[in-house]
């Protein structure tokens, strides 16, 4: 504040004392105008040149004052700038706080609003640079969280059984069964933590900067077929019926057949295993060729998804159980891989729930664009 009143006074200061000087400088270009004086008295031979020569006073006066009004705006040009200045510097530990709404644009006048503009713009940018630091760092710390607790949990049953059989060494209380039981249950533990290992190292590396698909032809149609049949055991042990139409018969595209095998491997199992009551799961691809599009269903009639889980189905670690456990075998990462895979091809991936029918639609570009494709 102080420094405001100062500078604002410093500006008080240079247009009185420009103002003399200005006039000075007038009464002085009058003068030498003249051949010789008509009276011994200065202010006399002012007052005589003004009434013979109004005209020339009037002239000389306007373009010293048009002068003036000149060097008075630059003047208050530079006081508002070393304001914004001031301005600004109060603004910079105003960065974090998500509250702050930059600089107030209309104050600083017509010349120095579009750079107050771009103040702003820098200023939101760097808060939303920090906000996204922030959230990085948060979500790392809720990674780390899952990570450790969905290890730390078959881990502990392994550990519980195999020492259960390793104690029981020479003791022999444990009978076959049981010591079947408990390797059995420790296997399938260590299968948990090693498709968790898994799906980590998919997700890491669909998300990190660098990540490439490595582009190749295939037949979208054959790959669905494929599927359903290596699944048409482990569905009808469950109870479902798998199948895949495709129309056309042949959808011939461009993209990676592994990271896109892998994405409705991930749909089938998410199918099979959250699908309650299901009794079928049905892939579907439709190919719309002068749109360079193709959309893929993956469909089943189970229980719907609630509305409120639908915006963080694609969220890693995310369940839509209520509480972390893993009695579905689930990961929490594989729709967070699909989401990754399907951005990576540039589609997108959608979810569409309701009493009768859940589905994952999947749009996809039957040719990608060329900056995309490899050199």
């Amino acid at each position: 504040m102080k420094l405001r009143v100062l500078s604002w006074l410093l500006l008080t200061v240079k247009a009185v004392v420009s103002a003399l000087l200005f006039v000075c400088m007038g009464i002085g270009i009058i003068l030498l105008m003249q051949p010789h004086w008509h009276t011994n008295n200065l202010v006399s031979e002012l007052i005589d040149i003004s009434q013979r020569s109004l005209v020339t006073v009037t002239i000389v006066g306007g373009i010293l004052l048009i002068i003036w009004l000149g060097l008075l705006w630059q003047f208050y040009e530079r006081t508002k700038l070393a304001e914004l200045i001031i301005a600004v510097n109060k603004l910079v530990p105003q960065v974090g706080d998500t509250k702050s709404k930059g600089l107030e644009v209309k104050r600083w006048g017509h010349r120095l609003q579009p750079l107050a503009e771009n103040i702003n713009g820098v200023f939101e940018a760097a808060q939303q640079a920090m906000m996204e630091e922030h959230e990085i760092e948060r979500s790392k710390d809720e990674m780390v969280t899952n990570v450790s607790h969905d290890l730390r949990t078959p881990l502990t049953s392994i550990l519980g059984y195999l020492g259960l059989i390793i104690n029981d060494n020479g003791q022999q209380k444990l009978r076959r069964e049981e010591i079947m039981k408990y390797a059995q249950t420790a296997f399938d533990k260590s299968g948990q933590m090693k498709s968790l290992v898994e799906d980590l190292f998919d997700y890491t590396q669909v998300h990190q900067v660098d990540f490439k698909l490595h582009w190749a032809p295939l037949d979208l149609a054959a790959m669905l077929q494929q599927l359903a049949v290596n699944y048409e055991l482990e569905a009808e042990q469950k109870g479902v019926v798998i199948s895949a139409v495709s129309n056309p018969a042949v959808i011939e595209m461009v993209g990676d057949p592994d990271r896109l095998a892998r994405v409705f491997m991930n749909l089938i199992n998410n199918a099979l295993k959250y699908g309650e009551g299901a009794t079928f799961v049905r892939l579907s691809a439709k190919a719309v060729t002068e749109e360079n599009q193709v959309e893929i269903r993956v469909t089943n009639n189970g229980a719907k998804i609630p509305d409120e889980s639908i915006k963080r189905l694609f969220d890693r670690f995310y369940r839509v159980e209520s509480s972390r456990n893993t009695k579905t075998g689930g990961t929490g990462l594989g729709l967070a891989i699909v989401n990754g895979v399907i951005n990576a091809h540039g589609g997108q991936v959608r979810v569409e729930s309701d009493d009768k029918l859940t589905s994952f639609i999947i749009n996809l570009p039957l040719t990608p664009e060329d900056d995309e494709l490899p050199n």
